[in-house]
């Protein structure tokens, strides 16, 4: 079994089978993180190191920032003492680690010091379609673990993907908007933006389906002065498309207004009842915040 160690004072990582004795070079990116397996676990996330030292720790081994795949190694804390001394290997570039009295070549540290993950192995299916919080309260990201896997060291090492909308849903093109439509777009996609991946999915697909409207309301507004479009539903505006440039004109916006708009009664428990509809899942969030990006980008109004 691998352990792995932080230096309280200088923030250094150390590694070793049986104790962190051995200076991790080139030093690895480490932050605290947190399984999520409800939404009242987002209101716990660790505080930083110095006030919640027994928070796992998320070593990254690799990320790709085109598929949004990051893979690293996973760690609890061990013991519940926090702050433990360590007799480290002296570092031959670090004058403090020298003239400590001892001739061993070792230096004593106080580290915060951490093992393999076990809990995460103990999840059902070893956490695999869970949401994992990187960082720490106030600064985090999100995360769904694809695959956990063990290493010959014991390590566990997971595969994580990226929740977030930030690279699925474009950056707005403000100058394409007109100011007296701005506020309300900017409205809405902060709206999406804030919920993605962090609410449950009903309130994804609620979200993605009314900024679909605020944007395709606003557009055909734009297009044709008609400022009547602005309080229409979203079924009625892909209707005025239709009106506005024909039938076999924006077929494919249609189309994919029609999704959104078709996810939105499986979110109400009387529509799922009346026409035999499953819950809305995570994948189907997903589909709805890929969805709403296509339609900024298919009106022209993203960057």
């Amino acid at each position: 079994m691998s352990r792995l160690g932080i230096d309280r004072t200088t923030g250094q990582v150390y590694e070793g089978k049986e104790d962190p004795r051995y200076l991790a070079v080139p030093t690895p990116v480490v932050s605290q993180c947190k399984l999520i397996e409800s939404l009242s676990d987002l209101g716990s996330l660790p505080i930083g190191l110095d006030q919640d030292p027994f928070a796992w720790i998320f070593r990254e081994e690799s990320f790709d920032p085109v598929s949004r795949i990051r893979r690293g190694r996973i760690y609890q804390s061990l013991g519940n003492s926090g702050w433990e001394s360590v007799l480290v290997d002296a570092h031959p570039f670090a004058s403090s680690d020298y003239g400590t009295g001892r001739t061993d070549g070792r230096v004593s540290k106080q580290l915060c010091v951490y093992i393999h993950c076990s809990q995460l192995l103990n999840k059902p299916q070893r956490g695999e379609g869970t949401r994992l919080a990187i960082g720490v309260a106030g600064s985090f990201s999100m995360w769904r673990v694809l695959q956990t896997e063990s290493t010959v060291s014991q390590d566990v090492l997971v595969t994580l993907r990226a929740e977030s909308a930030l690279g699925i849903l474009p950056a707005l093109d403000e100058s394409k908007i007109h100011p007296e439509n701005l506020a309300h777009v900017k409205q809405a996609f902060e709206r999406v933006l804030n919920a993605a991946y962090r609410e449950l999915p009903t309130s994804v697909v609620d979200q993605c389906r009314n900024l679909c409207v605020v944007l395709v309301s606003r557009w055909l507004y734009q297009c044709s002065g008609d400022k009547s479009v602005l309080g229409e539903d979203l079924a009625r505006c892909i209707k005025a498309i239709q009106r506005q440039f024909g039938q076999d004109s924006h077929w494919l916006l249609r189309s994919i207004l029609d999704v959104v708009n078709m996810l939105h009664p499986r979110g109400k428990d009387n529509e799922r009842h009346r026409y035999s509809l499953r819950d809305v899942t995570e994948e189907d969030a997903s589909l709805a915040v890929h969805a709403t990006g296509f339609v900024v980008r298919e009106v022209g109004w993203a960057l």
